[in-house]
């Protein structure tokens, strides 16, 4: 205490003059209109530049993040497909086979609104008609399947999410893929529902499940989910299977829509359009 009494003792004059500044400031900002506009304008200003760049910084290394994610697992993909190779153009990810014809265009976009709660779930992203983006273009995460893009203008589109009850797709569990298609049925955020899988399936719990040949929409062996569980009843012969979602729609920031360079000639080739 005595040495609190003495520092203050000796530094009288520089505490007072402190004290004095912070009262005149206190007076000048709160009886004078024009000093308290210029302030508090002065501070929003500060800051929101200091939440612009912190959200500037967090985005950047979030999407460096997200990109690594994408190129790591499409890089898994295809290394060992002799067929393809990865090109890295601008802000697309273009896969070809070895005659260099283009197979898919990958673009990167950012989700700027997102639903998970509704039974017909959709996300938008940022980009649109003017980045090559039309309806019916599937749409994946740096972690797995996502959606298909229903509608576009210029600079958006809007995406069919996975948890939408009429988003259906046909699963691949064990190379082997299952015409009973996979649905959300407005449950948990994260849980498919695969119905009339026989009890005779070689199929358990923690068994990937991916994309298969039977879209044009997703090259093959896009990541869906993994089994959780395997529901059985004494009356069915079929399971009821859960499966757990790649993606976290919970946490969507980044994905990727693939564009297939091949559609229109494929489309007047299949049986439903003769």
């Amino acid at each position: 205490m005595q040495r609190l009494i003495a520092f203050i003792e000796h530094n009288m004059h520089i505490l007072l003059f402190i004290v004095l500044q912070g009262m005149c400031g206190v007076l000048l900002f709160s009886l004078n209109p024009y000093q308290q506009a210029s302030f508090t304008h002065s501070a929003a200003f500060m800051t929101d530049k200091s939440n612009e760049l912190s959200s500037t910084v967090t985005g950047y290394f979030n999407l460096q993040e997200q990109n690594n994610l994408l190129q790591a697992q499409v890089a898994n993909q295809f290394k060992n497909d002799a067929r393809s190779s990865l090109y890295f153009m601008n802000d697309t990810i273009t896969l070809r086979d070895t005659s260099r014809r283009k197979l898919y265009d990958v673009v990167p976009a950012e989700v700027v609104f997102n639903t998970i709660s509704k039974a017909s779930n959709v996300f938008i992203i940022n980009k649109g008609a003017k980045n090559g983006i039309q309806k019916n273009m599937g749409v994946i995460s740096s972690q797995g399947l996502a959606g298909i893009v229903i509608q576009s203008n210029a600079n958006y589109s809007s995406v069919m999410s996975l948890l939408h009850i009429n988003m259906n797709v046909i699963p691949t569990i064990n190379n082997f893929e299952y015409y009973t298609g996979l649905k959300w049925d407005n449950g948990h955020p994260q849980t498919l529902k695969i119905t009339g899988l026989n009890k005779l399936e070689e199929i358990k719990v923690g068994d990937k499940v991916y994309t298969g040949k039977s879209s044009l929409l997703f090259p093959e062996g896009i990541l869906i989910g993994e089994i959780s569980q395997l529901e059985t009843s004494q009356s069915s012969q079929y399971f009821t299977t859960h499966v757990k979602t790649a993606t976290n729609f919970r946490n969507l920031d980044y994905v990727y829509v693939i564009i297939n360079k091949d559609i229109d000639q494929l489309l007047p080739l299949l049986p439903d359009n003769d």
